[in-house]
């Protein structure tokens, strides 16, 4: 899904969303993005090697559809950054869906991320609520971000994508994909695109950029187990290049600088 615009007030948009045999949830994204106020400049699904009918559903909706053979989000991730063409790419899953006026309020978001002090804004990312009814949503929703919030970026030095709602500059992605190693499927893409953030640059998060989310990362001991670990694979991974104490003081959270925290 393509739209020629002349529009001059924000950034255009490509929106990125990775799908592996999802097509029902991938139906329901589709028909969100659909309705924007603010339409996408491109919608792209990656067909990440899948079984079922996704490249039906994507095409039935006008998106434009990317294969990735390869199976694992990494691959699919970075197929769908590579492929797309606009100023900023909005990732988000195909198990989400959004309010008519996401993409209008993204578009102020990084219009207010520009305008800001300080050290560069390269990314956005925004919360989700499980499709849960009543305060067990929102319970269990600030929870499991609240906790992942707070546990990755105690690491970083400051916010981390959330791969579920979140959206990159166009021209960092061009100076970091070599630098970041996709190759390994059982990283988190969003965390592992994290810590390529430098030293002068950040993430910028909008709490109230809220997108809706299926309910199945809370299902069972063993589907949370699975995305713990990984998570945790993650963190040690990446802090073999950017060990936690000198990536905190570059960025002045020590109150040291590096050589003390060496």
């Amino acid at each position: 899904m393509t739209h020629q615009s002349a529009r001059t007030d924000g950034p255009t948009f490509s929106v990125v969303i990775p799908c592996r045999n999802d097509a029902e949830l991938l139906d329901r994204c589709l028909a969100s993005f659909a309705a924007q106020l603010r339409p996408a400049d491109e919608i792209i699904v990656v067909d990440n090697a899948s079984t079922d009918h996704t490249r039906k559903v994507a095409l039935r909706h006008g998106a434009r559809v990317v294969d990735e053979p390869r199976e694992g989000i990494t691959w699919a991730t970075k197929a769908g950054f590579d492929a797309a063409v606009s100023d900023v790419f909005v990732r988000v899953d195909a198990d989400v869906h959004v309010e008519p006026a996401y993409l209008q309020k993204l578009q102020d978001v990084w219009q207010a991320a520009d305008s800001s002090p300080g050290r560069r804004v390269v990314g956005v990312t925004g919360s989700a609520r499980f499709d849960l009814d009543g305060p067990a949503g929102d319970f269990a929703s600030s929870a499991y971000l609240g906790a992942y919030r707070a546990s990755v970026g105690s690491a970083l030095g400051h916010h981390p994508l959330y791969g579920t709602n979140c959206s990159i500059r166009a021209d960092w992605w061009a100076r970091v994909r070599e630098d970041v190693d996709f190759s390994d499927t059982l990283v988190h893409d969003d965390m592992h695109l994290s810590f390529a953030v430098g030293e002068d640059e950040t993430i910028w998060f909008q709490p109230d950029l809220v997108v809706g989310m299926d309910d199945r990362a809370l299902r069972g001991i063993r589907q949370i187990t699975v995305r713990f670990y990984r998570g945790f694979y993650t963190m040690v991974r990446n802090w073999q290049d950017h060990p936690p104490h000198r990536r905190l003081a570059r960025r002045g959270r020590l109150g040291k600088t590096l050589k003390e925290a060496m």
